[in-house]
């Protein structure tokens, strides 16, 4: 989101979840009301986010086919085991770790 306010509307996307599930204190609640109706960008964002929310919660939980849940698993398997392989990266000489 890059709306007129910038820096608010990062701000906001920290807040995003818990006001689409009603869980901010009245006050910070209100304040990002007041911030969606003066910024079409987040608006538009938050209408996006609560319905795809909402899509999600009347799909339910769906149990996958067996199938596809242990080429899943086995895949994940192969991930952790190749990135516990790697070599870890080194840093050019010289350079100072923060």
């Amino acid at each position: 989101m890059t709306g007129r306010h910038g820096r608010d509307c990062r701000e906001l996307v920290e807040q995003l979840s818990r006001f689409i599930d009603n869980d901010l204190p009245p006050a910070e609640r209100q304040a990002v009301r007041r911030h969606l109706q003066r910024c079409p960008c987040c608006d538009d964002f938050v209408a996006s986010l609560a319905r795809t929310v909402r899509l999600c919660q009347q799909t339910g939980h769906v149990e996958l086919p067996p199938a596809v849940r242990a080429r899943a698993v086995a895949r994940v398997r192969r991930l952790i085991a190749q990135e516990a392989l790697a070599p870890t990266p080194r840093r050019p000489q010289g350079s100072k770790g923060h």
